[in-house]
């Protein structure tokens, strides 16, 4: 009995997969397409072929499938669920390049997403460009890894550059390092953004870190290459610094100090007033040599620099007595004082993208001044003997005398 009770046991205690077989997490990838990567000289192409190397979630196109220049997808057939068949409104172009991009987060039946986007080039030309532009993408002193690159072209119009046509996108491998192939030599010039893709959708998200990068970037007709070096992604909120550039003299005597002020949406402009001393965003600003604003807040700001006619390291309000002192020239005798803001200009539309620097210029100085009302006198203290110091207490009235002696 008791031996029939230990198989029992065993037996019950064998512990079986569960059903379905075992957890798919191993990520699809793209195994082939037609016509084949780096073909050149094709005639009429108005079908691509995507062979997968599991069955996937049978998407249309439109949400994984990108060309440069674009093309217009007129529908997507899926033979079984390993093979994709997109259909061209219109063939190819003639005598052109297409970059063909797959990209990444495509899933599998089971769900799981592919790792990374692939790309790969189609000539109806003869011949493939093999210029280059290459770059590294650094994010909190680590690589950025599947950080997304953009590649526009500049032309001599007013367009911004996300109203230009994407000339390529690509990623960053693990090592944060980005190539962009196939580039005509010479080209350029190119403006570059890059950006980290928290969601893996390509595009931008408000808390994602991004820059665009100088907009002198050319493919060299002797390299064949381009070479961006390392460039440093901040997230959207990390001050900057405003560096003031050399600038003409005040007609007033006293240091030039300057502070930044964001431009929000609902902004009306900026109206004057006194500014206590004390503030930690004051920068002090030499005429010759300039000056730095630290600790600004990214995005569109307006700078206010003054005189500090009276050196209290404030914007502050100062007789007209004082005002022509500083100016060298003798205060007449009058019945009354007149009061203004210390001497100010405004320097409006500064843009700073986070992390990094820019630069702004001091505006000339002008004669005019921004009355204002008198500060009120300070108090006086009242001549009684509790207000002396070496005096004794006033006596307590005889109400609270009786109190404190019940």
């Amino acid at each position: 009995m008791l031996a029939a009770g230990l198989v029992f046991l065993a037996s019950c205690a064998v512990v079986e997969p569960p059903p379905g077989g075992p957890v798919d997490n191993i990520p699809p990838y793209l195994m082939s397409v037609q016509p084949d990567s780096g073909s050149t000289g094709l005639g009429e192409v108005k079908e691509l072929r995507f062979r997968f190397s599991e069955k996937m979630e049978r998407a249309n196109s439109f949400s994984w499938l990108y060309f440069f220049p674009d093309q217009r997808v007129r529908k997507t057939k899926w033979k079984g669920a390993t093979e994709a068949i997109v259909y061209l409104e219109e063939p190819l172009p003639a005598d052109t390049l297409v970059v063909v991009e797959v990209a990444g987060a495509m899933r599998d039946a089971h769900k799981v997403k592919n790792k990374r986007s692939r790309r790969f080039p189609l000539a109806t030309a003869d011949s493939i460009p093999d210029g280059s532009l290459a770059g590294i993408l650094i994010f909190e002193e680590k690589p950025l890894q599947d950080g997304v690159v953009e590649l526009y072209g500049l032309q001599p119009d007013t367009l911004e550059y996300f109203r230009r046509p994407m000339i390529r996108r690509t990623v960053t491998d693990e090592r944060g390092a980005f190539v962009f192939h196939w580039l005509p030599v010479p080209s350029g010039p190119y403006l570059v953004r890059a950006f980290q893709d928290k969601d893996n959708n390509l595009r931008p998200g408000e808390s994602d870190p991004q820059r665009l990068l100088p907009d002198t970037l050319l493919v060299d007709a002797t390299a064949g290459m381009a070479n961006l070096g390392v460039t440093t992604l901040y997230a959207p909120t990390t001050p900057g610094r405003l560096l003031a550039d050399p600038f003409a003299a005040p007609s007033w005597d006293g240091a030039v100090g300057a502070w930044a002020m964001a431009v929000t949406e609902s902004d009306t402009g900026f109206y004057p007033e006194p500014v206590a001393a004390g503030r930690g965003d004051f920068g002090w600003l030499s005429p010759a040599e300039g000056g730095v604003l630290k600790e600004v807040r990214p995005g569109v700001n307006r700078v206010i620099s003054f005189v500090d006619v009276d050196g209290d390291s404030a914007f502050s309000v100062v007789p007209d007595t004082l005002l022509a002192h500083a100016r060298g020239i003798a205060s007449t005798a009058a019945d009354s004082v007149s009061w203004f803001l210390e001497p100010w200009v405004v320097t409006e539309g500064v843009e700073l993208e986070p992390g990094l620097a820019a630069r702004f210029q001091v505006p000339a100085w002008g004669d005019s001044l921004t009355a204002w009302e008198a500060p009120p006198p300070p108090p006086a203290a009242m001549d009684l003997p509790s207000s002396r110091p070496d005096s004794l207490p006033a006596p307590q009235p005889p109400a609270e005398r009786e109190k404190a002696e019940r």
